[in-house]
């Protein structure tokens, strides 16, 4: 775990960057630091490794404090991830990934075989592991920059707004593939970012920061959304903080509705109504209007629309399909693909009001 006991960071000019700061990272767990411009989370971040040093207080890593411990190995022990990845541009990626553990002396082979496999667990597959930095994408190197925090085999990891150099498409992935690096290797992690959404789906538990570095409230995503400590927190996590808590209740006591469903070239066999549709392999693809279908079913006559699993879907994503659907309906499946049914706009939010009392 990561602890901060009464830290205190202030500069020579006067300025307090952060003021008697307490908390946990428990182990094994995404904390993430959130709050407004100026309000030392980025600070905080550093102080951990000792980019930044505290002015007082005690900051322990595993029970340790670390002005206690050499900082060049201490860092070493760290995975660190910041912004645009800050790759050395003159090196190869797999050289890149491979910087930590040759610094503590690890067999050149034996790094570049773990390299190798780290590529392939973010998502790069070993064509990658010559080239430059320049020669792949921003997503692609925020991959790499991963991979290289993960190299040596940290039991901790800081990460610096990792993902917000990228555009929206790429950062959900990155944020996929990150949280399922993260489920199968259990790091310690302190995040920061400005993005609340980010936050809210990354995060176990959420530390919000106000100006100066005063602690405004600490929590599960959760907890943060169903009871903000004050008004300033409320404000923080904005107005759609009840859309976000729809992110925290499960889809599977939905009132579903039986649909009928038609495969693509198939006829139907009603004239009326809004009808599932899926492909030849059986996976669903959206909804036909069976009062204007003339014939058979063509690729040309769906309205694309996603389906959510009855079991993994939370109401949030749910309503989400539902209002980019035709007819205001989440196509609804199983854990294996197949038609459950579907559930309208207003059983949704009625499951939400209900939740709510």
């Amino acid at each position: 775990m990561i602890e901060f006991e009464n830290v205190v960071k202030t500069y020579d000019n006067g300025h307090t960057a952060v003021s008697n700061l307490s908390f946990t990272a428990p182990t094994g767990k995404i904390t993430v630091l959130v709050g407004p411009s100026g309000c030392g989370k980025t600070t905080t971040l550093r102080m951990i490794n000792r980019l930044i040093t505290e002015t007082s207080g005690t900051i322990r890593l595993g029970g340790t404090a670390t002005s206690q411990v050499d900082t060049i190995s201490m860092r070493r022990n760290i995975g660190y991830v910041i912004q645009n990845a800050g790759l050395f541009p003159h090196r190869t990626i797999i050289d890149n990934v491979c910087t930590v553990p040759l610094l503590k002396k690890v067999e050149k082979s034996a790094a570049r075989a773990r390299a190798l496999e780290l590529l392939t667990l973010v998502g790069l597959d070993a064509s990658y592991a010559d080239r430059y930095p320049w020669q792949l994408s921003g997503g692609q190197q925020q991959r790499v920059g991963v991979a290289r925090a993960l190299a040596a085999d940290p039991p901790y990891m800081l990460m610096d707004e990792p993902f917000s150099a990228v555009d929206p498409v790429v950062r959900k992935q990155l944020q996929d593939e990150f949280l399922r690096i993260q489920a199968e290797m259990a790091k310690t992690i302190v995040m920061v970012t400005h993005d609340i959404d980010e936050a809210l789906r990354l995060g176990d538990q959420i530390v919000v920061l106000r100006e100066g570095g005063n602690l405004a409230q600490i929590g599960s995503p959760e907890e943060l959304l169903a009871q903000p400590a004050n008004e300033f927190v409320a404000d923080f996590l904005g107005e759609s903080r009840g859309y976000h808590a729809l992110s925290f209740a499960s889809l599977d006591s939905a009132r579903v509705r039986a649909v009928e469903s038609v495969r693509i070239g198939e006829a139907l066999r009603v004239r009326a109504g809004w009808v599932v549709v899926s492909n030849a392999n059986g996976d669903v693809v959206g909804w036909v209007n069976a009062a204007r279908q003339q014939g058979p079913v063509e690729i040309h006559d769906v309205h694309w629309s996603s389906a959510v699993n009855l079991r993994e879907a939370n109401l949030r994503r749910a309503l989400d399909a539902a209002l980019a659907s035709p007819n205001h309906e989440a196509i609804v499946v199983d854990e294996f693909g197949a038609l459950r049914g579907a559930v309208a706009v207003a059983d949704i939010i009625q499951m939400s009001e209900s939740r709510g009392h």
